[in-house]
Formats: C-alpha cells, sequence, structure tokens
C-alpha cells in the first residue's frame, strides 16, 4: 500500500482514538442532502455536489417520484386517457352540479306552494272566526283588517293576500300597498285560466257536492308576459267571498339562488382550477421531460467516461458516517446499485485485512491539516476478489457547522498493480532462470553499464561481488575482472553488421568454452559464455564411432535381407491359415447338412417303432405276459425319448442353417406362460413340486408364440427335472419396452464353472447328479437361439445345491 499526504499511521493505536474517529463512532445513517455551499480550491461549489450530479443515481423518493411520475406521463395515450378524465370529472362535476340546482328549485318552488297553502288556510280559518262575529249575513264585509287574520311569516317571500267578493273584486289586501298590483295579477290570472270562476273552481277539491274551504290547492300558473305565480285561494263559508294568495315564483326561488350562487361559484373555480391544473401538467411534464432528458444524457456521457476509464466520484460525509458513491464505482466492484447512501462500516467491512483502516485516513487528514490526500487500498468485490483502489481527493468543511467531508475520485488500478507484479516475478523468475544456467551470462545497456550477471559471469572472471551491481561501468568490471588464459581462439560466425559475433576458445586447463555476443534493440549487448568441452569431446567420440557406424549399417542391410525372406514365408503361412479356415467352415456346414439328414432318417424307422410299442401297451391284438409289458414299455420309453433328441437334433441343425423364420404376430405372453405351466402341472405334481406362476392380467407382445411356447416349456421341463423337493416358480414382468419372465427352482444348481459352457449345443453340466438324469444338453441352447432370434437375451444364474434361475428378455415390439 502506497499514499501520500494521508498515508501517516501515527497515532492510530487502540487508545489514540481522534475527532474523525469520534465523528465516526457517533454518525447517524439519516439525512437528506445538503444544500449550501462549500469552498474547494478557491471556488465555491453546492454542497452535495455529486449527490445533485448524480440526482437519478441516488435514490432521493421525490426525484424516484418524479421520474415515475414522468416515464408514465411521457406515454401518449396516458397523457391522453388523464386529459379525458380530467375533462369527464369536470363535466360530471357541473352536470352533477346542475342536476342538483335543478332538483333543488323544484323543491323550493314545492316547498313554497306547501308554505303557501299553509298560510292561506290559517288566515281563512282566522278570517272566518273574525267575520262569524261580525255578521251573520251571506255578504261579505267590507271592514276587514286581513293583516289580523294572516300568521307571523304569512307575508315572507313576496306573498300578497286579498280578499276579492263574488265578482272578483277587491275587498281588502295585504300588504296596503300591492293592491293595485293584486288586481293586476288576478286580472292577468284569470286572462291565463280562462276566467276567475274558472280558477276559483279549481282552487278547491269538492267532497260530497259542497266546497270545502280547508283544502285549498295552490297551483303555478304561467303568465303570458313569462312571468310565474303561485296562486292559491279558500272560501270563506258561508259568505260567497274568496281568500286569495298570490306569491311570484321569482320571490320564492330568492334562496334558491343565493344556495345556486353559493354552489355555483366554488365549483366553478374548482372546475377551472382542474383544467388549468390539467394545462399545467402537460405543460410541467413537456418541460420535466426535456429537463430530464437533458440530466439523462448529460448523467450518462459523464457515467460512460467514468465507466470506461475505470474510475468513480465519491463523497464521505465524516460527521454523518454515510459516503455517496456514483454508479461506475458500484460496477467497478460488481455490486447491484441500491440507491442508497452507505455507510462506513459497509466499506471497511470489505477492506483488506491487512491494511489499516481508512477511517485512519481522515485521522491524519484531521490531525495534519493537509487537505489533499492520494491513498491506495483493496476492496473485495461482490465475487470475493480483491480490487485495488487509489482515491485521490480533499478534506473539505462544512461553513454552516464545520462538519469534515471526503470528495474526490477513485481509479481502478488492479491491472497496474497486476502488471507490476507480473513484472516483478518476471524479473525475478528471470533472474532465477539466468542463475540457474551452467553458462555464463551478463546483460549491457546502451551506455555499457551492468545491467545483470549470473555467478557463472563472476566466478569465470573472479569478479567481487561490489562490481556486480546494476550500474556499475564496463570499464570498471574490466578493471576488477581476472582474465583467464586462452590457448586456442577461433571465430564461428560474424553476420556482416558485427551485431552478432559466435567464437569458441580453448583455454589453458583444456576446457573449451563458445563466446556469444549480440547487439539487442536498445543497443546494449548480451553476452553468454557456454563450457562446450563435453561437446567436444562428443564431436571426437562420434568421429571414432563413425567407422563403427559403417559397420553396423551393412550388418542391417543384411539382416533386412533375412527379414525379408521371412516375410515372405509368413505370407505363405497366411494364404495356408485362410485355406484351412474356409475348409473349416465347409466341413461344419456338411455337419449340419449331415445331421438335417441324418434326423430325418432315423426318425422315419422310428416311428412304427413307437407306434407298435404303443399297441402292444394298449394290448390290441391279445394280453402280454408282465415282463413282455416290462420290456414294451422301456422300448417305448427308449424310442419316445430317442425321437425328442432327434428333433432337437434336426431343430439345432436348422437354426445353425439359418433355416428357421420367426412367424411372429401380437401375442398375450402371460396367456402363453400360464399355457406352459398348466402344461407342466402334472409333471411337476408327479414329482412333489409345487409349481407356481406369478404374471400380470396380461402382457402384449410381438412375438413368435411357438416358439415362445417351446422356451418356456424347455425351461420348465429343466427346472421340473433337476428339482427334488421344493418348488418350481415361473414369474413375467415388464420393464419399460421389454417382457421379461424367468423360471427358478430349488434343485441341485450348476458348478460356477459350468455356467459359461451352458447354452451351447450337446454342453451339459457334468456333474454326477446331470449325469443321472440324462439328457443330450439341446434344450438350452435350442432355447437361446430361438430368445435371440427374437432379438432378446437369456441369462443363467445358480448357486450349486440351492437351485438355478433362467431369466429371459424381450422386446415387446420386434
Amino acid at each position: 500500500m502506497s499514499s501520500g499526504h494521508g498515508s501517516d499511521r501515527s497515532g492510530t493505536g487502540p487508545s489514540g482514538r481522534t475527532r474523525a474517529s469520534a465523528l465516526l463512532a457517533s454518525a447517524d445513517l439519516q439525512g437528506a442532502c445538503i444544500g449550501e455551499p462549500v469552498t474547494t480550491g478557491g471556488k465555491t461549489v453546492p454542497k452535495g455536489g455529486l449527490e445533485t450530479l448524480f440526482v437519478r443515481d441516488h435514490a432521493g423518493q421525490g426525484s424516484q417520484a418524479v421520474r415515475r411520475l414522468l416515464a408514465v406521463l411521457d406515454q401518449r395515450h396516458v397523457r391522453l386517457a388523464l386529459n379525458a378524465v380530467t375533462l369527464l370529472f369536470v363535466t360530471l362535476l357541473f352536470t352533477g352540479l346542475a342536476v342538483h340546482l335543478y332538483t333543488l328549485r323544484n323543491a323550493t318552488i314545492s316547498a313554497a306552494t306547501e308554505r303557501t297553502n299553509h298560510h292561506l288556510q290559517i288566515a281563512a280559518l282566522k278570517l272566518k272566526d273574525i267575520i262569524g262575529g261580525k255578521s251573520d249575513t251571506w255578504r261579505m264585509p267590507t271592514d276587514i283588517d286581513l293583516q289580523v287574520a294572516l300568521s307571523k311569516d304569512a307575508l315572507a317571500q313576496g306573498r300578497i293576500f286579498a280578499l276579492i267578493d263574488a265578482h272578483a273584486r277587491i275587498l281588502a289586501s295585504v300588504p296596503a300597498g300591492q293592491r293595485k298590483l293584486a288586481q293586476v295579477l288576478l286580472a292577468q290570472d284569470a286572462q291565463a285560466t280562462g276566467g276567475t270562476a274558472g280558477f276559483a273552481a279549481a282552487s278547491f277539491t269538492k267532497k260530497s257536492g259542497t266546497h270545502d274551504a280547508m283544502t285549498p290547492k295552490a297551483k303555478t300558473v304561467a303568465l303570458p308576459e313569462g312571468r310565474a305565480l303561485i296562486v292559491a285561494a279558500a272560501e270563506v263559508p258561508p259568505w260567497q267571498g274568496r281568500l286569495v294568495v298570490i306569491q311570484p315564483v321569482d320571490a320564492a326561488l330568492a334562496d334558491w339562488r343565493r344556495t345556486a350562487w353559493a354552489l355555483g361559484v366554488p365549483f366553478g373555480l374548482a372546475g377551472i382550477a382542474l383544467i388549468t391544473l390539467m394545462l399545467a401538467m402537460n405543460w410541467y411534464a413537456d418541460r420535466a421531460r426535456a429537463g430530464e432528458a437533458a440530466l439523462a444524457s448529460a448523467t450518462a456521457r459523464l457515467d460512460a467516461a467514468l465507466d470506461h476509464g475505470r474510475c468513480g466520484l465519491w463523497d464521505w460525509d465524516l460527521a454523518r458516517g454515510r459516503i455517496f458513491w456514483s454508479r461506475s464505482m458500484y460496477a467497478m466492484l460488481g455490486l447491484p446499485q441500491s440507491g442508497e447512501y452507505l455507510s462506513y462500516g459497509e466499506i471497511a467491512s470489505r477492506q483488506h485485512p491487512e491494511e489499516a483502516p481508512i477511517a485512519e485516513l481522515a485521522e491524519n487528514l484531521l490531525r495534519s491539516g493537509s487537505t489533499s490526500f492520494d491513498h491506495e487500498f483493496r476492496l473485495q468485490d461482490a465475487k470475493g476478489h480483491w480490487i485495488w483502489l487509489r482515491a485521490r481527493g480533499a478534506l473539505v468543511h462544512d461553513p454552516a457547522d464545520g462538519t469534515p467531508r471526503l470528495v474526490g475520485i477513485a481509479i481502478d488500478i488492479t491491472d497496474q498493480k497486476r502488471a507490476a507484479r507480473a513484472s516483478k516475478e518476471a524479473e525475478h523468475r528471470l533472474r532465477e532462470a539466468i542463475e540457474a544456467i551452467s553458462e555464463s551470462f551478463v546483460l549491457w545497456d546502451a551506455d555499457s553499464r551492468l545491467v545483470m550477471c549470473n555467478s557463472k559471469y563472476q566466478q569465470f572472471h573472479s569478479l567481487p561481488a561490489s562490481v556486480c551491481v546494476p550500474g556499475t561501468p564496463y570499464e570498471e568490471v574490466m578493471k576488477a575482472a581476472k582474465k583467464p588464459r586462452v590457448k586456442k581462439r577461433q571465430s564461428i560466425h560474424v553476420d556482416e553488421n558485427g551485431e552478432e559475433v559466435v567464437a569458441e576458445v580453448q583455454l589453458d586447463d583444456g576446457r573449451w568454452l563458445q563466446i556469444n555476443e549480440r547487439r539487442i534493440r536498445d543497443r546494449g549487448f548480451v553476452s553468454v559464455g557456454t563450457d562446450i568441452t563435453e561437446l567436444k569431446r562428443q564431436q571426437e567420440r562420434l568421429e571414432r564411432s563413425e567407422a563403427e557406424l559403417r559397420a553396423t549399417v551393412e550388418a542391417l542391410e543384411r539382416s533386412r535381407l533375412e527379414l525379408e525372406q521371412k516375410r515372405h514365408r509368413l505370407i505363405e503361412l497366411v494364404h495356408k491359415y485362410i485355406s484351412e479356415k474356409e475348409r473349416a467352415e465347409a466341413a461344419s456346414r456338411a455337419k449340419s447338412e449331415f445331421l438335417a439328414s441324418m434326423s430325418h432318417e432315423l426318425r422315419t424307422p422310428l416311428n412304427p417303432i413307437i407306434g407298435f410299442a404303443e399297441m402292444m401297451l394298449m394290448e390290441t391284438f391279445g394280453p402280454l405276459q408282465e415282463k413282455y409289458k416290462e420290456y414294451v414299455a422301456d422300448i417305448h420309453k427308449s424310442a419316445q425319448h430317442m425321437f425328442e433328441l432327434i428333433e432337437d437334433i434336426l431343430q439345432m441343425s436348422r437354426i445353425e442353417a439359418g433355416k428357421v423364420k420367426l412367424e411372429v404376430r401380437q401375442a398375450d405372453v402371460a396367456d402363453i406362460l400360464r399355457e406352459c405351466a398348466q402344461l407342466m402341472q402334472n409333471e411337476a405334481s408327479g414329482k412333489g413340486l409345487a409349481l407356481e406362476v406369478e404374471a400380470p392380467a396380461s402382457l402384449p407382445a410381438v412375438v413368435d408364440p411357438l416358439k415362445i411356447k417351446q422356451v418356456v416349456l424347455n425351461l420348465l421341463s429343466n427346472a421340473i427335472k433337476f428339482t427334488d423337493a421344493g418348488e418350481v416358480r415361473l414369474k413375467a414382468w415388464k420393464e419399460d419396452r421389454t417382457i421379461c419372465f424367468e423360471v427358478s427352482d430349488t434343485g441341485s444348481g450348476i458348478p460356477s464353472e459350468y455356467l459359461d459352457k451352458l447354452g451351447q449345443p450337446f454342453v451339459q453340466a457334468a456333474n454326477q447328479y446331470s449325469r443321472a438324469k440324462g439328457g443330450s444338453g439341446l434344450g438350452l441352447a435350442i432355447s437361446r437361439s430361438l430368445v435371440e432370434l427374437h432379438g432378446g437375451t437369456l441369462e443363467i444364474e445358480s448357486v450349486e445345491g440351492e437351485g438355478t434361475t433362467v431369466t429371459v428378455r424381450l422386446p415387446s415390439a420386434m
């Protein structure tokens, strides 16, 4: 590790905690970017400038939200949808307001109508009481004070009460100043309704042919001039007069208009604000997108420069214990970009354990008062490799609170370190290699100064170690050298330019040296002295042995002629071997043909022997003596055995001659196995053996059923023949596309030395037990041949004295 101003490690022991250590120990990981400016190098830059420059690499929640919003708004269809939704919302807002106001207007008119009816009813009742006390005639009195009959709020909202006679003349009206207006309104009402009587008649509900003065009914009348009135009338029985109330609709809607203004103004302002906000959002999105694009372009160029330069920017806030990294810093260490500040602990945990913590750099800077630093250290990347970084920067202080910060760049110098280490290792290996060679070696530079030499050169010239150091001039080395006495010198090679000289020198002690001097690229030269004494001696020995070699060559030539003769004799023997092989194959074919012919010839006389023996056993032509019956039974048994033997010989010869053809078809192997077991059941029961079959319900396969049946019967027959006690088991199963079945017994077993021979024609396990059972040994050979014709295999496993298992594997489809 190398360092500049910040490499002083004094006073950094366990007890030497400084102000920077205390700051680091008490730092928290919170905090937003500090926006106040700081001064460094005579220039004022915004504090947190790196964070501002790399704002999109720093996970500020506000900037992240803005970028996400801009990413969404940058899509044209999203913006159109937002605008459409905003306009739709404003439209629905005003439509709802209009519907609400319209509904509220109708409700207001209805309420006013009800209140008008209510006040009319109260006034009619009071007026009935007042008039009833003054007169008992049917004529309406003219001195009525109508104000007394009205309730407190009867004249509110522009209502006019008028007492009229049968001829629609106004006898009294309230308010008093509205009498003329009442006449005009009544006249317009009469004109609109077609006459006063028509209005009065429509203003009552008839019950049982009489008028009920207590049930007036107000209605809204539209006047020709466009005004609307709420008009109601009530009779005051028993007099022929009416109490009429008139209320302009405009007056009734005064409160509604105030409510409409109270609601319309805020809703209108809200709609205008939404539309303004929509337009502002589109304008801001366009401006922000342009600014984001410019920032992204500038940041991308800076990121590209940092990435290609294998360097990064960082800002270490010592007071808060957090470190800001640019994206390229994460890339150099192969770390995922978390978008957050890194704590000092995260960096310290990746620092090489052999190096002093980087916190000492801050301590040394604070202690020494230095403001610049140049420091090299190692950090572990995501894959566990060590990365060399060279950090260069400055120590600055926050003018607001005086807290220190380290700001600078970090350069990946791993390749440089590797190159330097490789160069040192190469130089070390080169020195070791030069030292290990048996030649003397010396290298001079262009100024004739010593670059390097090995101990052989030092010994050859008897040089002291003081002059064998790099940089010693050629003249000093030659003054200190002891030149050997030369007996003989001869030049071997000198090129035209004198760049290379090769010479052989014989010393007084009899040694020979080959001196090679060559000019190198930087105009220095290298000299190698090789001891060729042994080569010279070898050359002499070679010359002596040359004559011996000529004699050897002549002897080899004679040997070559002898080998050629032996080769001709060997060729003759090969031809003779091929001829003998052909004769042996012909003899084998002749044997097979002979066996086939003889089997047929022998089978012809056996048929009548077997037939006559069976007739005699059945005593067709009369009874036989008991002794003759035994003789005839032996004759029949022997003839039958011989017939079976001939059949086996005939089938084996056909198989060997390739004349047996399979007649394959779809068949159920499980049914064949069960049928064979049933055929052999009596034979097994006769020996007291248990014959068990274990097979699935169906084992479909494409086989020759007769040939498979013959194989199973042969195997069962052998198992029963060689088993005296126990059981014989026939088991079948399926493995992928292979049909498998095995015949196992608990018989005498087969010696291991005979297992490899079984299955060959006329080969039996020749032990005492098998010889007692008899047989030709063709059964297994025929069975193996038939299984192999199906493309299957037949395997025999046996343990002498425990039993034998024969396993057959057949492909389910040929």
